[in-house]
């Protein structure tokens, strides 16, 4: 990618987008539920592995792992209602 700071920046816009997807999910009919959860999961894939290749230090990695926890959370929260869901 580049710098360290384009990085960063990357990464919280993707994480954003995912957490606006996620958001999206929650008010929408059932055929954009889905395509709004697969949507929010592409995006956290990519940034992950993204993620994995970027040279941060340990503050900035720490920082973006907590908030990936916490998106994954939100994400599994959205797959598992979606099981269980007759929506």
């Amino acid at each position: 990618m580049g710098t360290n700071r384009h990085d960063l920046t990357w990464i919280q816009t993707q994480l954003t987008l995912v957490r606006w997807y996620l958001d999206a999910a929650g008010s929408a009919v059932a055929e954009a539920v889905r395509h709004h959860v697969q949507q929010a999961q592409n995006m956290y894939d990519v940034t992950v592995q993204t993620l994995a290749v970027l040279d941060l230090n340990v503050e900035e990695r720490k920082s973006i792992e907590r908030e990936l926890s916490d998106v994954a959370a939100r994400l599994q929260a959205a797959g598992e209602w979606m099981c269980g869901s007759s929506r």
